[in-house]
């Protein structure tokens, strides 16, 4: 062992192995033997490359979206008992797994063996969708089960702040899981009734079920694990040079500590190591210390006579030691630490993360705004330091940020004691979504004052703020200022005249701008006032001292179905969700590897306007495992992966650089390691760099200024009547903007290409497998019928596998074409963002004409949308067709235009143009309804289409039939209760300064267009059995396609479902087939398949007519015995289905918080005309997944571009805000319209895909109404522009917050 290691015994130590179990499998990982396992690689990639285990998933490699969770069970140091926890894979080092059982998806339940009650639960609520986040999902919910027997609704609530689920809007999952809980609701548990008993976690063929994966009952849940590893020292040291060291005692680590300073080494305590989430760039290290074994670290004492947390206990484990000393004098301050602490990070990562782990952040990183760092410092807690077994010290946390740490560890957090009901401790965390997210401000206050004696101060109180600058903690002189003073509103005058002096925010995107973090630490201390005066405040002004509380969630869905053609219109979960749910679901990343596979990774510009001039990959090349490195040059056909579409969109820029992010290469290696440590050595070389234009107004004004004003537009639509001029009463002028939004499918782009002899084969997570075909044989120069494309399922699309999936699948193919192996390209997270475009941004000039009543008299408008650096899918004239939406279009001229930035070839995203399009015009609805001084509501209903009335956007049509939103919104009235919740929310605004509510209604009409017809659906019966197989064009993303195709194929030939399977599509059989997406392909595929089945039982019907009364079996073998085809295949015509109009209308209620912008959705009742559904709950679950994706749109959801470089600086979890299940409403209600079958659609049935998402804008009217209240009390009524999103900032800014109107 040499003076390498510490002075303990070789037989003291293990050297060189990782010992651990996976599902009940030991693993013993030998570095000499696995050369490629490091101290950085990670559990989730061992579970999947090495195990072999695909179920467990991962996107984003920060811990933020918990698709990577698994289960852990390890033993605790301190009491040698064993610990059970949710922690994700993605972030848990695979040498810090030593002596851990891990329990992955895979361990509960499968097809062969039956499912555990989590994942039945989950398929029975179909909470699965696209089914990329259910392992997951399921993996986060088992843990709960097995950690807290007994847990409540409100424990499943909060255990899932951490996991990211794009399709579903949450609800569904949350019921389910919320339906076993011991206070799950009578609804809820009527719903599971029939569910069956548990399948007991399956996880062998045969014999007894493994104690470690029985459910943990009362009665042995702190038995010990029988086959958990035995703990022991570890000493690793790599051929690399780097050390791992996993001491058992503190003498160990100092000893250790004192090797690696005292020789210089650098060197990283690990104990979570969920920091490299956020930090993705410190070190390299030397050496790793793995401290989670160490008893003396982990020591918490919580007792009357004191509390002392162990340093490196975990944010959830201080929790709960927390909530204990809550109970004891003194200490009562700890239940609102607990409070804070529960919206730091997410579960899995307070599982995992440690309390000195998380100050070693802010120790490393100032501009971390650790929530811990400053709840520790807000309430003078302690922190005891060693650098040796004699010496150790007692630090405040604000002299730990001074102390150099070399060589030191943190050991305990001392917290004191503050008794007496003279003190006040607050604490908040502000942020742009309610869970996991890091503060805009975050703060503490800790004030001993008497009540009394005219709320006189008595000691210098504590004033603490994080987000501010790097170096601010303390607010000193505000702190100075209230010493000695009465708590009145001179005092409170002069403090926030204090803050405005001291509180000096710096500005660094995409952080919140300084204006509005100043104005929180006003409203901050405001809140606290408030909050000590209580009852004694004004009663105005009191509900502004609390924060908004959130409750459980609660949801209703309301429609028909018709039991007599089941299985057609049955609501019944989708096919795939018990394999989704049990992991054996495969998406392309999870094809097992090939023999010599290469992977890619994108080497991407980091300007966005300029020339290329070099690129250099001379070190790239130089890294183990790099292969080649494919540029622009290696192509050996067309560099265009936009062959369809008008202009060219290169594969690997040639010449010119267009955006920040555009690929200029693909570094290809044996493995994603190598190839993503290689792709940032590349250098990249430019000339002639220019500032980029990133702002639709700059790039109409650099049009304007070179007289190409006139290239910006598309088109100039006028409806048939002239305005009638002389009716208008007053014109209306404004502005309207809509920011972009990602996509987040869960599942990155994806591709794996493999030569074959007479081409080559290609599986891609693509909606267009005809574009994928067609530009991989352009780019190689070979014919089509070479490209052989497959898609099984993709884990969502939303539109950004259209025609970018063909960019990565061309680079793919083009690389497995220059080496001649298999090579797989799997974007990780931050190169999908920025390098795939996004849903385009909307600028709107209006101006409108009306009469005394609102009615629309006249109306221009200008609609430019911003398709990035390339118009190949501008959606603006989509805009324009939806904007008329359900109103009379008389006097209208709209003009829909372009205008490029140097940003991604924006793309179509879920409901595009159509959104827009919708809220442009109900933005306008709102102004007229601002200027008339009318309800909203009213005046909308004022200008409703009427039969015979123009369509704007069809020349020479007109609107027949009838307007069904009158009886609609008459319904939704009375089954919302509206007017008695509205006649509450105003008397709540009247009666509250602080808090407010808003109340909005949206109707719609959405025109269902169908803008492709061509899905060849192949259907084969089989004479053995009768059972049929289904291949067609479509692509099954989650929107359950295969689930409506197997119904209405049972149902035309009268066969149970679970005679029929949907096989993947490829374009051998489905050649040429169109574009998954328009929310009509299920449609169109089901009506496909509806005809061929038709043809195919016209061929049998001569031997169906001789055999009448016999089985369907027996007549499929005797048509097969006569030489009948049993196969039929067919592609509809263009225009055989007819299009139609949705109609829908929503009513959202919101609760806003004035003072700081925060807000939550209280209800939401959805309405929409889904004609007769051919499956409910698929179509439910599409209707509640496009209207939460809405909501993100309008609210969380904000895109930040760097305005010198072009870079995206929103580009992961950690900045780009996705809505979680607190973001959607509290009371969400969905009602699909009742007796209302399509008579132009496919079995009387409508899409539900998008037209929901579209309604979804009734959000940013509610805050408006909410926001209106706010600025009639400050005096201001005039109209003000209100643009998507709106974040907590815009709001703050909006209801012209100031101190100047706080008063007690």
């Amino acid at each position: 062992m040499g003076a390498e290691q510490s002075s303990l015994s070789a037989s003291d130590i293990r050297q060189n192995n990782v010992t651990f179990s996976i599902n009940g499998k030991d693993y013993n990982v030998k570095t000499e033997n696995e050369p490629d396992i490091g101290p950085t690689t990670l559990l989730v990639d061992f579970i999947r490359d090495k195990a072999g285990l695909k179920g467990t998933k991962y996107v984003c490699r920060e811990g933020g979206c918990g698709a990577c969770v698994v289960m852990v069970k390890s033993r605790d140091p301190t009491t040698e008992s064993d610990m059970i926890r949710a922690v994700n894979s993605c972030l848990l080092p695979v040498f810090a797994c030593d002596g851990y059982e891990i329990s992955t998806v895979e361990s509960l339940g499968n097809r062969k063996e039956g499912y555990h009650d989590v994942q039945k639960q989950l398929v029975k609520f179909s909470g699965t969708q696209c089914g990329f986040c259910t392992p997951g999902m399921v993996m986060n919910m088992y843990s709960l089960t097995r950690s807290k027997p007994g847990y409540k609704a409100q424990d499943v609530e909060d255990t899932f702040d951490g996991s990211i689920c794009r399709c579903t809007g949450y609800r569904p999952i949350l019921d389910a899981f919320k339906s076993m809980a011991v206070d799950a609701s009578e609804e809820l548990k009527r719903k599971c009734a029939d569910i069956e008993d548990c399948s007991k976690c399956p996880c062998a063929a045969k014999g007894d079920v493994p104690k470690c994966l029985k459910p943990v009952t009362p009665g042995d849940e702190n038995e010990s694990f029988e086959t958990c590893c035995s703990n022991s020292a570890m000493y690793i040291k790599l051929t690399t040079g780097e050390e791992w060291l996993k001491p058992l005692t503190l003498e160990s680590l100092y000893e250790a500590l004192e090797r690696f300073t005292s020789s210089g080494m650098t060197y990283r305590l690990v104990a979570g190591n969920t920091g490299t989430g956020v930090f993705k760039n410190d070190g390299p290290y030397q050496a790793y210390i793995d401290i989670n074994s160490i008893p003396e670290l982990k020591q918490s004492t919580v007792q009357s006579t004191g509390v002392t947390l162990g340093g490196n206990i975990t944010i959830s484990s201080a929790i709960e030691q927390l909530q204990k000393a809550s109970e004891f004098d003194g200490y009562s301050y700890t239940a609102a630490m607990v409070k804070h602490l529960k919206r730091v990070a997410n579960v899995p990562v307070r599982n995992a993360g440690t309390l000195a782990g998380n100050l070693m952040m802010k120790h490393a990183h100032r501009e971390f705004p650790s929530d811990i760092f400053l709840l520790l410092e807000t309430v003078a807690a302690k922190l005891k330091i060693g650098s040796s077994p004699t010496l150790t010290r007692d630090y405040s946390p604000l002299e730990f940020r001074q102390l150099d740490m070399k060589g030191k560890v943190i050991l305990s957090i001392q917290l004191p004691a503050y008794r007496g009901n003279e003190y006040f401790f607050r604490s908040f965390k502000i942020t742009r979504r309610h869970q996991n997210a890091h503060a805009y401000v975050n703060a503490g206050f800790l004030f001993k004052v008497d009540p009394n004696r005219n709320f006189s101060v008595r000691d210098k109180p504590t004033i603490c703020f994080g987000g501010i600058n790097p170096e601010f903690v303390h607010a000193a002189a505000t702190e100075m200022y209230f010493l000695g003073k009465f708590l009145n509103a001179a005092t409170l005058t002069g403090a926030f005249d204090s803050l405005q002096r001291e509180i000096i925010p710096n500005h660094i995107l995409p952080d919140a701008t300084p204006e509005y973090r100043r104005g929180l630490t006003q409203a901050l201390l405001y809140k606290v006032m408030l909050g000590i005066y209580g009852e004694r405040a004004k009663a105005i002004n009191r509900s502004g001292g609390n924060d908004i509380e959130r409750s459980l969630h609660y949801g209703k869905q309301t429609y028909d179905t018709d039991p007599s053609q089941y299985p057609l219109y049955q609501p019944i979960p989708k096919l795939e969700a018990y394999t989704q749910a049990s992991g054996e679901a495969e998406y392309v990343n999870d094809i097992h590897q090939q023999q010599d596979e290469l992977f890619g990774a994108f080497v991407l510009s980091t300007v966005g306007n300029a020339s290329l001039k070099e690129i250099d990959a001379s070190e790239a090349m130089l890294v183990p495992g790099v292969t080649a490195f494919v540029k622009a040059s290696d192509i050996p056909g067309v560099n265009n992966y936009a062959i369809f579409y008008p202009e060219k969109e290169e594969i690997f820029a040639s010449e010119k650089i267009r955006f920040a992010g555009q690929p200029v290469g693909l570094v290809v290696a044996t493995n994603k390691e190598a190839a993503f440590a290689a792709a940032k050595k590349v250098t990249v070389m430019y000339d002639n760099v220019q500032p980029p234009i990133l702002d639709i107004h700059d790039s109409i004004t650099l049009a304007e200024n070179a007289g190409k004003a006139e290239e910006l537009i598309l088109q100039i639509c006028k409806s048939p009547e002239e305005p009638r001029t002389e009716k208008v009463a007053q014109t209306l002028t404004g502005e309207f903007r809509i920011g972009g939004q990602y996509h987040f499918h869960m599942e990155t782009h994806v591709s794996i290409c493999i030569p074959t002899e007479d081409g080559m084969d290609v599986f891609s997570a693509t909606q267009f497998v005809d574009s994928v075909q067609a530009v991989i044989a352009a780019a190689l120069g070979m014919t089509n019928n070479s490209i052989n494309v497959s898609v099984r399922r993709l884990g969502g699309a939303y539109g950004a596998k259209i025609s970018k999936s063909t960019q990565v699948a061309a680079a793919c193919a083009v690389a497995a074409h220059v080496t001649n192996k298999p090579v797989r390209v799997a974007l990780d997270l931050e190169t999908n963002m920025r390098m795939i475009g996004k849903r385009l941004p909307y600028l709107t000039k209006y101006e409108v004409g009306i009469d005394n009543d609102g009615k629309i008299e006249s109306l221009k408008a200008q609609i430019f949308c911003d398709p990035g650096y390339v118009a190949n899918e501008a959606t603006s004239l989509f805009a324009m067709v939806c904007a008329q939406s359900c109103y009379r279009a008389a006097g209208w001229q709209i003009t829909p235009g372009k205008s490029l930035t140097n940003t991604p070839a924006n793309t179509y995203c879920r409901a595009p143009g159509s959104t827009q399009g919708i809220a442009i015009i109900e933005t306008i609805m709102e102004h007229i309804a601002w200027a008339v001084k009318k309800d909203p509501l009213e005046v909308r209903m004022t200008n409703f289409i009427q039969p015979g009335d123009p369509l704007i956007a069809v020349p020479g049509h007109k609107f027949e039939g009838d307007n069904p939103l009158p009886n609609m919104i008459a319904e939704l009235k009375t089954s919302a209760d509206y007017d008695d919740r509205k006649k509450f929310v105003d008397t709540f605004n009247m009666n509250n300064r602080w808090k407010k509510r808003g109340l909005a209604i949206v109707p719609m009409r959405y025109p269902q267009h169908y803008y492709d017809s061509k899905f060849p659906t192949y259907v084969a019966v089989y004479h053995t059995d009768g059972t049929v197989a289904v291949s067609h064009g479509g692509i099954e993303m989650g929107q359950g396609i295969n689930t409506k195709v197997a119904q209405v194929v049972a149902h035309t030939l009268k066969l149970p479902l679970d005679k029929v399977k949907v096989k993947p599509t490829n374009n051998l059989v489905s050649p040429n087939a169109g574009v998954t997406g328009g929310a009509c392909t299920s449609e169109l595929v089901a009506h496909s398949a509806l005809k061929a089945c038709e043809e195919l039982l016209a061929k049998m019907a001569p031997v169906k007519e001789e055999m009448k009364d016999e089985p369907w079996e027996k007549i499929v073998h005797a048509c097969y015995m006569q030489g009948i085809q049993l196969t039929a295949h067919h592609q509809d015509k263009a225009g055989v289905v007819k299009p139609y109009d949705v109609w829908g209308v929503t009513l959202i209620e919101v609760l806003v918080d004035i003072l700081t912008g925060e807000y939550k959705i209280v209800r939401a009742d959805v309405v929409e005309d889904a004609g007769k559904s051919l499956s409910p709950e698929v179509d439910i679950g599409q209707i509640e997944g496009a209207f939460v994706m809405g909501l993100g749109l309008w609210t969380t959801e904000k895109l930040v571009y760097d305005t010198n470089t072009g870079e995206l600086l929103t580009n992961g979890t950690w900045e780009y805000k996705v809505p979680l299940h607190m973001d959607i409403p509290e009371d969400l209600r969905i009602t699909m319209l009742r007796n209302a079958p399509n008579p132009f659609g496919v079995l009387a049935s409508k899409a539900t895909g998008e037209p929901p998402l579209c309604m979804s804008v009734a959000i940013l009217f509610a805050i408006r109404h909410a926001i209106e209240e706010a600025r009639k009390n400050a005096g201001n009524t005039e109209w003000f522009q209100m643009d998507g999103p709106v974040t907590p900032e815009d709001i703050h800014a909006m209801s012209l917050t100031s101190k100047e109107q706080f008063d007690l």
